[in-house]
């Protein structure tokens, strides 16, 4: 028997281990490949990128936001996988309420997304697996924020959107990222607020990272920057929690300062 509590407190259980699995979280949808389970997953989003072949092999439900819910019904799933952030409440309850058990999760922090490793991988019946994945990313993080600060205690600001302008704020995942790796963060409020440049200036920011996702930033924005210093990163690097994590330590140990991306 396995037994679950998601985020939003919700109960689920299974006999045995989920064969039919949708997944709508594309950090998550890596991770299950990573525990072994590629077999299992019959639907994803067009945003699960990694690994690449899994869009062309398998059902794509739509994006993040606005799945196709009658295509999620048809692949008949024995589980949902989806998150509080990066998933409409609405469709997770059209699944719930069409009998379909879903599994939501909310990380918001460097703690949560530790924790999320060994949950999924209890969830999905690979405990073992997923244990070992939460012990490693727990080692690693911890051995390379000793000797690896990029951030070297600078304040900054991580943009997420510009048109208007939007910033990780204090309870996004991406600031616990942030103040893991040695920066300090700005803004304090809010989770994605809207600041204009001037206020970031205002606010005595000393960086401000441009990532490849959710907008892909690029050397051009940089120049919207007014004159405040600018770096270019992976978005993935900051906002993929799951087994992505166990890549960010090697990430950034193996750049040199002020070049990594």
């Amino acid at each position: 028997m396995i037994e679950s509590v998601d985020d939003r407190g919700f109960p689920i259980q299974f006999e045995n281990p989920p064969q039919r699995i949708v997944s709508l979280v594309p950090s998550l949808t890596e991770t299950l490949v990573d525990l072994g389970l590629e077999e299992q997953i019959v639907g994803v989003t067009r945003f699960c990128i990694h690994p690449e072949h899994l869009r062309r092999e398998k059902t794509r439900v739509g994006g993040t936001k606005g799945v196709r819910v009658d295509l999620i019904l048809d692949l008949k799933p024995d589980v949902v996988i989806a998150n509080l952030e990066e998933n409409e409440a609405q469709d997770v309850m059209a699944l719930e309420i069409a009998g379909v058990p879903c599994w939501v999760c909310d990380v918001r922090s460097v703690e949560r997304a530790f924790t999320l490793l060994s949950d999924l991988g209890r969830l999905v019946g690979k405990a073992e697996k997923g244990e070992e994945m939460e012990k490693e990313a727990r080692t690693t993080w911890a051995e390379g924020r000793k000797i690896c600060y990029p951030g070297r205690d600078r304040l900054a600001a991580y943009a997420v959107w510009r048109d208007p302008w939007m910033w990780a704020g204090s309870d996004a995942y991406i600031q616990s990222v942030l103040s893991w790796w040695g920066w300090r963060t700005w803004p304090d409020s809010a989770r994605y607020p809207t600041h204009s440049m001037a206020e970031v200036r205002e606010a005595l920011v000393e960086e401000i990272l441009l990532p490849s996702e959710p907008f892909p930033f690029k050397e051009v924005h940089q120049e919207e920057c007014e004159g405040l210093p600018s770096r270019l990163v992976d978005g993935e690097v900051f906002s993929w929690y799951g087994s992505r994590m166990l890549q960010v330590p090697r990430h950034f140990m193996s750049l040199d300062e002020g070049k990594w991306s």
